[in-house]
């Protein structure tokens, strides 16, 4: 018990599991908004990624903010710094690594959005660690 408890006190442990918790969120509403605009739209992966991303991206700033990095600092500060970095990596995620999966590379969308979650995670982690929720930020 105290093994496990020593590995939840890990804050990349706690950064994993809070990222799992937002990406099934986001997978989720993902494949469920696809599959309903997919015969309304061209645009209906872009239009299901930003509603995805829309509630993903609050259920994983709260569970860092608090759970990961244990925050005491500014919450619209930490906001402001966490979507500029969310709101980037969205971009890249969605507009260019989704777009060569899926339209270039032929990739099926439920592979390839955790490809490109994946390939964004660790860039993340570091940028919430060593910015948006250091320590001693007021």
């Amino acid at each position: 018990m105290k093994f496990l408890k020593k590995i939840f006190e890990m804050k990349a442990v706690r950064y994993f599991l809070s990222s799992c918790a937002a990406f099934a969120v986001d997978y989720v509403i993902f494949l469920a908004l696809d599959r309903v605009l997919g015969g309304i739209s061209f645009l209906s992966m872009e239009l299901a990624a930003v509603a995805a991303f829309a509630v993903s991206s609050q259920v994983n700033f709260w569970l860092n903010r608090r759970w990961v990095f244990r925050s005491q600092g500014s919450v619209p500060a930490e906001m402001a710094g966490y979507y500029s970095l969310a709101g980037a990596a969205f971009l890249i995620k969605t507009f260019i690594l989704l777009e060569i999966f899926v339209r270039l590379l032929k990739i099926p969308k439920p592979l390839a959005k955790p490809l490109s979650e994946a390939a964004m995670f660790v860039f993340n982690y570091t940028i919430q660690k060593k910015i948006v929720f250091r320590k001693g930020r007021k």
